[in-house]
Formats: C-alpha cells, structure tokens, sequence
C-alpha cells in the first residue's frame, strides 16, 4: 500500500462523522419516521391520554361535587341536631320550671293546711284548757268544802250556792 492510501485509510478511520451519500438517506428516513410515528403511534396515544385526563379531571370535579353536597348535608345535620338539642333543653327547663312550680304551690298548700290545723289545735287545747280549768275549780271548791266540812265539822257553803 502506498503513503497515500495509508494516509486516505486513516483519514476515514479518524472522521467517523464523515458525511456522505448515507446521511441524505438517513436524514430522510427519519422525517419520515417521524410522520409516521407521530400519525400512527404518537396522536393516538396523545388521544387517549387527554381523554384520560379529561375524565380524571371530570371524576375529580365530580368527586369534589359530591364532597360539597356530602359538607353541605353534614353541615345542616349538625345545625338540625344543634337546633333540637337547644330545643329539647328550653323544653326540659320550662318543664323543670313548671315542676317546681307546682312544687313551690303544693309546699304553699301544705303549709297553709298545716296553719289552719295548728291553729285549729290550738282553739280545740284553748277549749279543753279552759273547760279543765273550769272543772279543776269547781272540783277543787267541792272539794274544799268536803274538806272543810270534814275538819269543822259542821256544812259550808260556798258563795256559788254549792253546798257539800
């Protein structure tokens, strides 16, 4: 081999970016390559994933309606329990109220039977005090006389007209 082959041969071996009648045809190739895939494998695949993200996006609006409309009904299940627990408590206090009410008049009630018969015990041990206070005294006059008659021998009588 000559210098000059030798010389051509390390030329190429050195430039592996050499270009040549092959880089036309590759360079071709891969603009139709990507025609290709971009129409049969790339628009398809875009296709289902903006359908995806559309009803992904369209679960999670729903979903997020469905969480409102869940909030919204809480919301106003906790209001009504609110507004019928306050409910039942005015209800319990105005019967405790009404209780002790009825209580407070019966207590009035008691105490003015129990007034009236106090005071009617009262009249009925005036009566009998004075009724034994009038028959002790004349028991006891009676007696007095008995007894007098007894150690004086003789009758008394008393200014009542009461004679032994």
């Amino acid at each position: 081999m000559t210098s000059l082959a030798v010389y051509m041969l390390a030329l190429q071996a050195d430039n592996i970016l050499a270009i040549d009648g092959s880089f036309l045809f590759i360079f071709v190739l891969i603009f139709c390559l990507i025609f290709i895939l971009n129409a049969t494998l790339f628009r398809p695949i875009n296709k289902v994933l903006d359908e995806r993200e559309r009803l992904s996006s369209g679960r999670m609006t729903e979903a997020q309606r469905l969480l409102a409309q869940y909030e919204e009904r809480l919301r106003r299940y906790e209001e009504q329990i609110r507004s019928t627990r306050a409910e039942s408590y005015q209800r319990l206090e105005a019967r405790r109220r009404e209780a002790l009410a009825a209580r407070q008049e019966t207590v009035a009630q008691v105490k003015a039977e129990t007034a009236e018969q106090i005071a009617a015990a009262k009249q009925e041990i005036a009566e009998q005090t004075s009724t034994a206070r009038a028959n002790l005294e004349r028991e006891a006059r009676v007696m007095a006389a008995s007894i007098s008659t007894q150690i004086l021998q003789r009758p008394i009588t008393t200014p009542e007209g009461m004679g032994a």
